[in-house]
């Protein structure tokens, strides 16, 4: 009887976890993709977005709080390699890095050790060595505690609401917590990276170590089993990106794939088991790609047109035009050969992004009037897969240009008379250069001339009073005599 009662409650607890996780098994078709519902999905919380625009594709409580583990390191790489420190350079690694929480996963790298700094980056990325984020965080801010408010910065910056580290690597604490929705923000911003996109999409990477006078070599196999050739669980598009997984965490993932220029990220935390983060992962990537509808150059060109260049404002324009200056541009797009190019299917904004990216303007002319109707204003270009297609900007009217207030020739002259009657005015002697210096110079003669001339005649005044004087002192001489 004790037997059938222990039976009994093995095969009720059997039964409870079949119904538990059976929905997603059974309800999920892999065969149709495009009817991925939250219920197939192992995880308490995802999301999958676009990774051209962030646009979000499918979401299942991405904004609860939840407890990130390793999938932190996406924050501590995109940090290391916005420190300038050099993927080539050698870096000795901290006492920090041999102060580990028990249990931690490692790279493993010792203190003292030397190596390339992108040999630490792939090394403790791939492998998620905790000590390896140690030592990362110190070579980046001197230490663990400016990293980590560093990490908490730029969270912010990027946009996360829902954020707050405590360490470089994940190790639980109460305090270290993300959202699905942050993740994939972080994840957003850190896939711009080319070193990233390179680092967090490599199967494996051979690690040379410098410790105690030798080289050693260390290989790393990267986590993802996505990403491993003849795994199971292998994805051919996967290209990354961080595994994690503690007690409380349960087993997460935030992942990226492309598929023919369709590229999405999705992010999966707290499954129970961890062969349920790479079936989600899978339906998610599955589930994206089929959101996605393919369109040609002309209707990118189309929508530039549309959204940029439909209408300018020209420029020296009459006041009387009727319209104001506005001027619509006529659009016209050459036939040939064309390449297509994924855009989310309804989605203005993945629509733009990829007019953004593809389309460019050269004008002809400027905007300035006078433009004449039908004349060509500029060509707008769109290339897809080496492929160009081509459409021309003309204007869609004439526009007459602001009257010119100044002439813009001298009048003809009339012909004078050939034997013209001289009057007053005609007849003087027209001023030429220099004639007042001249006037100044005889001026200044005269009045020289005129000062000796006075000076003379005094003289000769003074000479004729001495003459009357002396006959008349020889008088008054001559009767004075005895």
């Amino acid at each position: 009887m004790r037997f059938v009662k222990r039976f009994l409650a093995v095969a009720l607890a059997v039964w409870l976890c079949c119904a538990a996780i059976g929905p997603a098994r059974a309800e999920y078709d892999m065969n149709q993709p495009q009817n991925l519902e939250a219920a197939h999905l192992f995880a308490e919380s995802a999301l999958l977005v676009d990774q051209d625009t962030g646009e979000v594709l499918f979401s299942k409580d991405s904004k609860v709080r939840m407890y990130p583990a390793s999938t932190t390191k996406i924050m501590t790489l995109l940090l290391a390699l916005e420190s300038g420190i050099g993927l080539e350079d050698e870096v000795t690694i901290p006492a920090e890095a041999g102060d580990v929480p028990e249990g931690s996963s490692v790279v493993p790298v010792k203190p003292g050790d030397v190596v390339s700094f992108a040999d630490l980056l792939y090394g403790f990325m791939l492998s998620s060595g905790n000590d390896g984020a140690n030592a990362v965080a110190v070579l980046v801010d001197g230490s663990i505690e400016a990293f980590v408010e560093h990490m908490n910065r730029r969270a912010g910056e990027i946009g996360c609401e829902g954020t707050h580290y405590v360490n470089a690597h994940g190790y639980h604490n109460a305090e270290h917590y993300t959202t699905a929705q942050d993740l994939a923000l972080i994840s957003l911003e850190a896939m711009q990276n080319p070193d990233f996109r390179r680092i967090v999409a490599a199967p494996k990477w051979t690690m040379q170590v410098q410790r105690d006078g030798k080289v050693v070599e260390q290989e790393i196999i990267s986590r993802n089993t996505l990403l491993q050739s003849g795994e199971k669980y292998y994805y051919p598009e996967c290209t990354g990106i961080k595994t994690g997984h503690h007690n409380k965490a349960g087993w997460c993932f935030v992942g990226s794939a492309e598929r023919d220029g369709m590229r999405v990220i999705c992010v999966v935390l707290k499954c129970a088991e961890e062969m349920s983060k790479w079936y989600d992962a899978a339906r998610l990537f599955e589930y994206g790609f089929t959101r996605y509808e393919r369109v040609t150059g002309s209707m990118l060109i189309d929508a530039a047109w549309k959204r940029h260049y439909s209408q300018i404002q020209a420029q020296n324009v009459d006041p009387d035009d009727n319209q104001g200056g506005s001027l619509a541009l006529n659009l016209s797009i050459g036939a040939g050969e064309e390449a297509t190019v994924p855009v989310v299917a309804g989605s203005e904004a993945s629509l733009n992004a990829a007019v953004d990216r593809l389309v460019t303007v050269e004008w002809a002319r400027d905007d300035v009037a006078p433009i004449e109707e039908g004349e060509l204003m500029g060509t707008l270009t769109c290339t897809v897969d080496g492929v160009e297609v081509k459409g021309t900007l003309t204007a869609a009217r004439t526009v007459a240009a602001k009257p010119d207030p100044t002439p813009t020739s001298l009048p003809a002259p009339t012909e004078a008379p050939r034997n013209p009657v001289p009057n007053a005015e005609s007849a003087r002697p027209a001023p030429h250069r220099g004639s007042g210096l001249v006037i100044f110079v005889v001026l200044l003669l005269a009045l020289s001339v005129s000062a000796i001339a006075v000076v003379a005649a005094l003289k000769r005044s003074k000479r004729r009073r001495r003459r009357r004087r002396r006959p008349a002192n020889r008088r008054r001489g001559t009767q004075r005599r005895p």
